[in-house]
This record gives C-alpha cells, structure tokens and sequence, in this order.
C-alpha cells in the first residue's frame, strides 16, 4: 500500500470509528486496531488525534458536499427537501462525531474543524442564493439565511437525541422555518417575494 494509500485508509478508518463512537473519546490506540495496524504507524501518518479529526472530517465535507446541490430541473421546494434530506442521512450516519463537533464545549470543535464546517455553511448559503434567483440579497435576507443553517444545525443535535418525528417530518418542518424566516425578514423586497411564491406555490 502506498502512503497516499494508506493515509487514506487510516482516514478511512476514523470515520467508521467516529460513526459509532464520539472522536473526543477515540485514540490512537483505537484506530490502529480498527485499521489493523501498529500504533507507531498511526502516529507516522498523524502525529495528534487533531490532525487525524480535522482529516476525516474534510474527507467526510467531500463527501457530503455533492449531496447538497440537487437537481436543477426539479422545483425548488424539492430542490431544499432534497438537499435537507440528504443533510440529515449525513448527520444520522455520523451522529456521534457530530454531535460532538457541533454542541458547545466539545474537545474535538477547533479552529481547524470550525474553518471546514464554515465552508459547507458558506456552500449552502451560495446555493440558497442560486438556487432561489436572489442575485442581491439584502442584509436582513442574508442574516435569515444564515439563522436558519444555523438552526437545521441545531435542530439535529435535538433531533438525533430525541428523534421526537420522523425525518421527512423534519425536513418539512425545517423547510416551514426557511420559509417563514424569510417571509419576516423582507416584506416588499422584490426578490424575497417570488421566493416565497415559488417554495409556497410548489408546496401546495
């Protein structure tokens, strides 16, 4: 196996590890066994677990970064529902890394680890954007747009403790706040109102 090869395997790896246990409580020790592979060549590869965590963690945006741009043939309620959707798959398949990522506090949140989370966030904005034909959003539309990524995010955390509906349930739910966040945060702009006929109209 070729380095590449097998820095790629170890990365490999740690997601399957982080998918069932929280990376704040995994080790190097725990990867070389799961890799089957002595811990010095962990640590060759990855001399901390920061390193290895911010690692799997940019494969893991890789991954999910082609499942967040839907369609463009499809209305765009479907379009967000989609995109929602297959957040949520995301975020259930590695539930305890990100919970650990996300909730205040975590050992495994860093600088590192918060640059590539706001690039999938800075991802979704530019799509909500394109995708809904705002070309010149106004301070107060962006600020919504950002709130509400912010609170699918939040919605998770909740969602993935309790889960107290189903996912569909979730999306839907989630894609009501979108639109009613907008709908409070420019009346009368231009933009903002074919927006929300379009998701509302789509929705009926």
């Amino acid at each position: 196996m070729s380095p590449h090869q097998r820095r790629e395997d170890l990365i490999a790896t740690a997601l399957r590890v982080f998918a069932e246990r929280s990376p704040d409580s995994v080790t190097p020790e725990d990867i070389a066994e799961a890799a089957d592979v002595s811990r010095t060549l962990v640590y060759r590869y990855f001399p901390n677990m920061t390193e290895l965590r911010t690692a799997a963690l940019r494969s893991a945006m890789d991954e999910l970064a082609p499942m967040l741009v839907p369609p463009s043939d499809l209305p765009l309620l479907e379009q967000l529902r989609t995109a929602l959707r297959a957040f949520i798959d995301f975020a259930d398949r590695y539930a305890p890394a990100y919970v650990a990522l996300l909730r205040g506090g975590s050992k495994v949140a860093s600088d590192h680890t918060e640059s590539v989370i706001d690039e999938v966030r800075d991802q979704v904005l530019r799509l909500l954007l394109q995708r809904s034909g705002i070309e010149h959003p106004s301070p107060r539309v962006l600020l919504a747009m950002r709130c509400w990524i912010s609170s699918v995010e939040s919605a998770l955390l909740i969602w993935l403790k309790e889960r107290p509906m189903s996912e569909a349930e979730l999306a839907d739910w989630l894609l009501d706040q979108l639109l009613a966040m907008l709908g409070a945060s420019g009346a009368g702009e231009v933009e903002l109102e074919a927006l929300t006929a379009t998701i509302g109209s789509a929705d009926g």
